[in-house]
């Protein structure tokens, strides 16, 4: 193509070159017939009227730019488009799609490898957590069957110290008892032996076979009469139905008696209970079993239940006044002459 297309071209704002004209433009068109201006020197190209051989040829190139602008426009799609086609058009598309799924096959690959290392170790988790949570039981059971076999034993070894410090206490005041029985009944061994050697005075000594205790002397019976029986044997010696005044007393009866039902000289026959020595009984000691005197009447023997005996424990019980009951007799020590 000549300068002067080239010129223009430039001057319209296309960016054609030659070489795309000659590559894309079809149609060969011949070269006009004769000489070409640019190779006649003797052209005067100066400027005057144009010639018709020029103006047909402006004419023809004008005409020619623009079938080439509208066949460039109509096959020549945009570059995004082109590249879209060439990938989306035969082989490349199925290498396409085959490096998607194996690329897709890789990722379900290694997730499905991590996914059975995760639940590998969760069910490694789930079986030491197992044994953990068995051997904590054992062992808390272990724990506290020992706690429980420790507790017994603590418990056991403090029923056996209280049963011995009891039976220590019981141990210590048998033997303070018996050591002042021994001291009165050395008093009155002394006292007898006086009177026999004439050197003292009978009504100062408790009577044979009878026990002194803080200046009275007591008499303890080994067979069984009722109650009046009892109170008329006493009062033929000179004597009463013994009248318990302290605890003292009452231990010191207690440990001679032995555990058997015996009588004192308590009774409520004519009415409130009285004492037979007239010993206010309202302000006296007293020491009656829980809930006792009961005046029970479902003996079966007739009446109710009218005089007091000690029971096998020492504490106090009314009973019928016929039943045949051990006894003691108690007097002054000044009297028992």
């Amino acid at each position: 193509m000549s300068g002067l297309g080239k010129n223009w071209r430039k001057k319209r704002g296309f960016h054609v070159t030659t070489d795309d004209l000659e590559t894309d433009w079809t149609p060969h068109r011949p070269a006009p017939f004769g000489p070409s201006l640019s190779s006649n020197p003797s052209l005067d190209l100066g400027p005057g009227p144009a010639s018709p051989i020029m103006t047909n040829d402006y004419q023809d190139l004008q005409h020619l730019d623009n079938e080439d602008n509208g066949h460039q426009l109509r096959q020549a799609p945009p570059p995004p488009q082109r590249l879209f086609r060439r990938l989306c058009s035969g082989p490349c598309f199925l290498l396409l799609s085959l490096g998607l799924g194996l690329l897709l096959l890789v990722v379900v690959c290694v997730i499905g490898s991590q996914n059975s290392k995760l639940r590998d170790e969760l069910q490694a988790l789930r079986v030491t957590f197992s044994n953990f949570t068995a051997s904590t039981e054992v062992e808390v059971k272990t724990l506290s069957s020992q706690g429980g076999s420790v507790g017994r034993k603590v418990k056991s070894l403090e029923s056996q110290l209280q049963k011995q410090q009891q039976q220590l206490s019981e141990d210590h005041s048998s033997l303070l008892l018996h050591v002042k029985q021994f001291v009165s009944d050395l008093r009155s061994l002394s006292c007898q032996i006086a009177v026999l050697h004439g050197n003292g005075s009978a009504a100062s000594c408790c009577p044979v076979n009878w026990l002194e205790f803080e200046g009275s002397c007591y008499w303890f019976s080994r067979s069984g009469k009722s109650w009046p029986e009892a109170d008329k044997y006493c009062r033929l010696e000179n004597a009463h139905l013994v009248v318990v005044g302290s605890w003292e007393e009452q231990k010191f009866i207690q440990h001679h008696m032995g555990p058997v039902n015996t009588w004192m000289g308590l009774t409520d026959q004519s009415g409130p209970w009285k004492w037979v020595d007239g010993t206010d009984y309202e302000k006296g000691f007293k020491n009656w079993r829980p809930e006792q005197p009961d005046d029970w009447y479902g003996h079966g023997l007739g009446g109710g239940e009218d005089c007091a005996h000690f029971t096998d424990d020492g504490r106090w019980n009314d009973d019928v006044c016929q039943r045949p009951y051990r006894w003691v007799c108690e007097t002054e020590r000044d009297a028992a002459g």
